[in-house]
């Protein structure tokens, strides 16, 4: 009867931020749009160095773990694609606006798994599927717009 050891490949296992202090320092100044209400949100480190946060308006509470989502939170983080919301009034329009640049980086994905030679149809028709619901939003902030506009 062996014991259980933990493989050293998997990828998620202590996986961190690095140094707590220096994240904290880094990743005050960076916000997150809360889930719900797109409301600013500080990126907090937890005392296992796990980047989260909390929106106390909504209630909700986002961990980040693994090391794909923590590298994915710190891309779209740094690159400032995301915009969070502060007015009731626009919170609607930075939804839409954050919901786009969500699709458009799964588009990217997608395109990467997409072979050269030989094309598979099915991540084909996940581009399809996609690109269908980057103009539906398009459409959507559009309207949006001309709602807002009439009503000045």
């Amino acid at each position: 009867m062996g014991e259980l050891e933990p493989k050293q490949s998997s990828p998620n296992v202590n996986v961190t931020l690095g140094s707590r202090v220096t994240e904290q320092r880094k990743s005050a100044a960076l916000e997150f749009p809360c889930l719900l209400c797109g409301a600013g949100l500080p990126i907090l480190v937890s005392k296992a160095q796990k980047p989260y946060f909390v929106c106390n308006h909504c209630g909700v509470q986002t961990f980040v773990r693994g090391k794909e989502g923590i590298k994915r939170l710190k891309e779209m983080a740094n690159s400032g694609i995301l915009i969070s919301g502060r007015r009731e009034s626009a919170s609607y329009g930075i939804k839409l606006y954050n919901r786009l640049e969500q699709l458009k980086l799964q588009k990217l994905d997608l395109k990467l798994k997409q072979g050269i030679i030989f094309v598979d149809q099915n991540v084909e028709n996940a581009i399809r599927i996609v690109d269908a619901e980057i103009e539906k939003v398009e459409g959507e902030l559009a309207e949006a717009v001309r709602i807002l506009e009439r009503e000045k």
